[in-house]
């Protein structure tokens, strides 16, 4: 048994590199809502400036001293930062604000805590370590060189990577749908995207399409067909964005 443990260090030891770079990641991402929040201007929301907005995302069910606005140059970005709910916060530019209108972006901030709240962030670096670890233990055990084993990684790696991701994605537009109007966001997204801000990616892409995401929002969500019809490149049919 001993002899056994002693083993498994001195592997572990012979890996030291690879542990200290997974371990500067996961410690990276709890982190960076701090790190943003030290590099970047931000506040929270303003019940004079962002009162409709504030209403609404309280409506959403998202605590409001999870978020914050970054107050700068910045393009209408969103993002989730952190591990968890309880540490983690959900970052939305001013930009993204004025140019949406309430619910919409309470869509978006719903959809964004929705990574927080459902644990999304730890599992998107679960992958990475996991192949990692196969990839050390694949080294050591082949006797080919450690490279051949990364090589052969690559391909279910980043299938597995992409699959995640576009699974986060789908389950936070649902997070978000159930707890407030998923048509608010899916005109959200519709708006983004006719900006250039929301773009359909190829095969590997992270997100999946703006099509598929729009047709569970709406299309699943019992809500029936948008009301509005107009031309939508990229989106599952005509949609337009209620005014």
């Amino acid at each position: 048994m001993i002899a056994a443990l002693a083993s498994v260090a001195a592997w572990v030891l012979e890996w030291w590199e690879l542990w200290a770079l997974v371990l500067a990641g996961v410690v990276g991402t709890g982190i960076t809502p701090a790190v943003v929040g030290r590099t970047e201007p931000t506040r929270s929301l303003d019940p004079a400036l962002d009162r409709a907005v504030a209403d609404a995302v309280a409506r959403a069910g998202v605590p409001a001293d999870r978020v914050r606005v970054l107050a700068g140059g910045r393009g209408p970005v969103a993002f989730a930062a952190g591990l968890s709910p309880a540490r983690g916060r959900v970052f939305v530019s001013e930009r993204l604000l004025s140019n949406l209108d309430p619910d919409e972006a309470a869509g978006v901030v719903s959809h964004e805590y929705g990574h927080l709240a459902r644990r999304h962030v730890p599992l998107r670096v679960v992958v990475p370590v996991a192949f990692a670890l196969a990839w050390a233990v694949g080294a050591t055990l082949s006797s080919d060189p450690g490279f051949v084993v990364g090589v052969a990684l690559v391909p279910p790696a980043a299938a597995l990577t992409v699959h995640v991701s576009r699974w986060t994605e789908h389950d936070a537009d649902r997070f978000a749908r159930e707890r407030g109007d998923g048509a608010a966001l899916a005109a959200a997204l519709v708006a983004l995207a006719d900006e250039g801000h929301v773009t359909d990616g190829g095969w590997l892409s992270r997100h999946p399409s703006l099509a598929s995401r729009i047709e569970r929002l709406c299309g699943r969500a019992g809500e029936g067909e948008p009301s509005g019809r107009a031309e939508n490149a990229g989106a599952a049919g005509p949609f337009r964005r209620r005014r």
